[in-house]
């Protein structure tokens, strides 16, 4: 046994520990350490997965226990977490025992693109904290993981030395000194957002080797990818990944720059890491391809290993946006109640302040600027209603009052209205609604509806009343929210009919369908708050046959050409958000212009030329002489 021992350092490797007792023991041979340490002289020295570790502690007596050794000095817990269990476990045992040669098979690192860092890599500022500490230095972990460039405590580029990982004689030990030869990693030529993402991969490294995450499951951590991609619409209800547009948006999101430096370019084949990584494991993916995916999604090790709740909007107390709030821009709000899209499965935050202020966005927050974001505001709350009060009494014109309240006119217009504030300015129109205190308005709008009831029953005899529905789906939901009974004793009858079992006629339901695919089409955003996007999705969902597109494509050939011909890409749709939104100011007799358009459209900044130009050439068709 041992008489003495290095003590470890924070994040050192348990070869630089062992390096520093070979230098310290005065022998002179290599050999002659490994015998002291391991008790043969046979064993290689192996700087991040190494073997004959129960003879190591044996020799070291309970200066460490075996758990304490491998997580918190070798590399283990970096490839560990993303492991199948078993081969966790059979790593482990290989380490504890003499079976080092199976290790770099186990893992997969013999056969995976990304290679291990030849030479031991260092951080000048973390070299000069440990010679005023410690008098000395050593080699961390986290600067000899792959894909690693920056320091994630100084957040400064790294230097790679002159000292090799694998040394020609293999029972070596590399001591780190000071004055080691090496040379700055040149990041001028990366982009902002390029420096971002390695030092986000640093930082995730670093949770890694820390945190000793590990999978429950075979398949739970490509469940949980899954699941991401569904709720980002990368895939389908069924998993039926959208690799098409998965590769699409990866290849936005990352450059290739930055995927080259990380060993992980893709290729859109069957074969390729991207797309095998969403299939069940039965292969081991190295850890950046990992982490690629997690800030692809959006994601962070946390949520993929439930070690703590997911906070899609960030921990609280989060901001009131309440311009005219003495609160504005502070973390005030501790109300925040989180929903999920019914559609996009995203989460969606409702921010209530007490102010009385209440909005809500669509999540996650991917960035700074989203927390200052707001998708929709539900109520202005009692501190807003009382400055417009005072504002109005105080004889500020109506372009003042906006301004001040970060608002536009039609809503000052419509909250003055609604608290009777005797304002200089014109009313707002007034747009008839349906509503329950309206008796008389009620019953003239059920007698119309019911008459369309019985008149489509005359056109169509044949359908039964779920076929009606699709119909007129206005007509059906008016009569059922407001006289149920009538629509149920005014609708065909269900007759259950025993049919013999016989083949679909796959050219008749693709007619069926084509008709239902015309008449969603002809009825798309009708008495809508805002546009929706034409997609084969959404048109699917409309008529509630998307299983049937999903699974029959290939048997629909003409609902599937209709759906391609009307189906809307971005451009598309965002031009036509542009087209709603001008519709509905000059109803309301707003001005046409440019800042309006793209508040009004919810559209962001950096939207398309093409729709930019778009936008600039309607409000120049509406400032012309002829359009006033």
């Amino acid at each position: 046994m041992l008489h003495w021992f290095p003590t470890p350092y924070p994040d050192e490797l348990l070869y630089s520990v062992l390096a520093r007792y070979h230098v310290r023991s005065g022998n002179t041979s290599p050999k002659m350490t490994t015998e002291e340490l391991f008790g043969k002289r046979t064993v290689r020295s192996v700087w991040d997965l190494p073997a004959n570790l129960n003879a190591l502690l044996k020799n070291t007596g309970d200066y460490w226990n075996a758990e304490q050794l491998i997580f918190n000095y070798t590399m283990y817990p970096y490839y560990a977490a993303f492991l199948l269990p078993l081969q966790a476990k059979q790593v482990k045992l290989a380490m504890m025992n003499d079976e080092g040669s199976t290790i770099h098979t186990r893992i997969g690192m013999a056969a995976s693109n990304v290679k291990l860092k030849e030479n031991f890599w260092v951080c000048s500022n973390c070299i000069k904290e440990d010679m005023e500490t410690y008098g000395e230095t050593y080699w961390r972990r986290i600067h000899q993981c792959p894909g690693v460039f920056f320091c994630p405590q100084h957040e400064i580029e790294l230097e790679e030395t002159i000292a090799p990982v694998r040394d020609y004689n293999q029972h070596e030990y590399i001591v780190a000194t000071p004055s080691v030869n090496r040379r700055k990693i040149d990041v001028s030529e990366l982009k902002k957002d390029e420096v971002q993402l390695l030092k986000k991969i640093s930082q995730s490294s670093y949770t890694l080797l820390t945190m000793n995450y590990l999978q429950k499951g075979n398949n739970s951590l490509r469940n949980k990818f899954l699941e991401l991609l569904k709720q980002n619409e990368y895939a389908t209800p069924n998993g039926r990944v959208k690799r098409e547009r998965l590769y699409h948006s990866f290849n936005v999101k990352f450059s290739t720059r930055c995927l080259e430096l990380l060993q992980s370019t893709v290729e859109f084949d069957e074969t390729d890491w991207l797309t095998m990584i969403f299939q069940k494991h039965r292969k081991s993916f190295h850890p950046i391809r990992h982490l690629l995916v997690m800030s692809f999604l959006d994601t962070d090790l946390n949520h993929i290993f439930d070690k703590n709740e997911y906070h899609p909007f960030g921990k609280g107390p989060w901001l009131c946006l309440n311009a005219i709030c003495s609160d504005y821009r502070k973390r005030v709000v501790k109300d925040l109640r989180i929903t999920l899209d019914y559609d996009t499965r995203k989460p969606v935050g409702t921010f209530q302040c007490d102010c009385g202020f209440i909005y809500s966005r669509k999540g996650p927050d991917r960035n700074e600027e989203d927390k200052f974001r707001i998708g929709t505001i539900k109520e202005y709350g009692h501190v807003w209603k009382q400055k417009l009060t005072t504002a109005v009494n105080e004889g500020k014109t109506l372009t003042e009052i906006a301004r001040e309240f970060q608002a536009d006119r039609a809503t000052i217009k419509k909250y003055a209205d609604k608290l009777q504030l005797n304002v200089p300015w014109k009313a707002p129109k007034i747009v008839t609604k349906i509503v329950q205190d309206s008796i008389e308005d009620l019953e003239k709008q059920l007698q119309l509806r019911k008459e369309k009831w019985l008149e489509i029953q005359e056109l169509y005899p044949e359908k039964s009343k779920t076929e009606l529905r699709k119909l007129v789906p206005d007509v059906y939901a008016f009569l059922y929210r407001n006289d149920r009974d009538w629509l149920n004793d005014f609708s065909p009858i269900k007759n259950k009919i025993q049919t013999p079992n016989h083949r679909v006629d796959w050219k008749k339901r693709d007619e069926e369908l084509l008709a239902l695919l015309k008449q969603a089409v002809q009825n798309w955003d009708f008495d809508a708050e805002k546009p929706t996007r034409i997609t084969a999705t959404s048109l699917g969902k409309k008529i509630n046959k998307l299983s049937v597109f999903e699974k029959k494509s290939e048997k629909l050939p003409e609902s599937m050409n209709f759906i391609s011909k009307v189906s809307e890409d971005l451009v598309a749709f965002q031009k036509r958000r542009v087209e709603f939104c001008i519709k509905k100011l000059k109803e309301e007799g707003e001005p046409i212009i440019e800042w309006q358009i793209y508040r009004k459209a919810g559209l962001r900044s950096d939207v398309s030329n093409e729709v930019k130009r778009f936008i600039s050439l309607k409000v120049t068709q509406y400032e012309s002489p002829n359009n006033k």
